[in-house]
């Protein structure tokens, strides 16, 4: 019966612990899952030479615009050549801004355009290979002098 009695008092301390854990669970829960409001990248990615984080998702940005008006023009600016593309099963070269044009449709899937296109501003992968733009890891960006410039294309 003592024993009993001695269980029954530690409920309260160890409902208390336990809330205790819960609620420190939730806070950390809760800010790994912050969202910044302004979009604005809040990450250190100078371990890929990207000093200013917010180049990230204003490149991504940038590339949607284009993208979306289809402007071709202002998509092959944000290209770093040569390219190398794969597409369609076969390796391509890209030597230069004029060959992306020519290549253009043949680079620039729907299925790219519309990846590309579904990226969130606030959930962009960046590792050590660069900067992943869309969710399959066909189009990756790097960092060229003091800009982002697409480096990889596969469909």
């Amino acid at each position: 019966m003592a024993k009993r009695n001695m269980q029954q008092d530690r409920r309260p301390a160890l409902r208390a612990i336990w809330l205790r854990c819960l609620a420190l669970g939730l806070f950390l829960a809760a800010g790994l899952t912050a969202v910044p409001a302004d979009c604005q990248a809040k990450a250190d990615y100078a371990f890929i030479g990207i000093k200013d984080a917010s180049q990230v998702p204003k490149f991504v940005a940038s590339l949607q615009k284009a993208l979306a008006a289809d402007d071709r023009n202002a998509v092959a600016g944000l290209v770093s050549y040569p390219l190398m593309v794969s597409a369609g099963g076969q390796d391509l070269e890209v030597e230069d801004k004029a060959a992306f044009l020519r290549h253009y449709d043949r680079i620039i899937t729907e299925a790219i355009k519309q990846n590309i296109l579904a990226q969130r501003l606030d959930d962009i992968f960046v590792n050590k290979q660069g900067v992943m733009v869309g969710s399959d890891g066909k189009v990756w960006a790097l960092p060229d002098g003091k800009v982002l410039r697409i480096g990889v294309i596969r469909d």
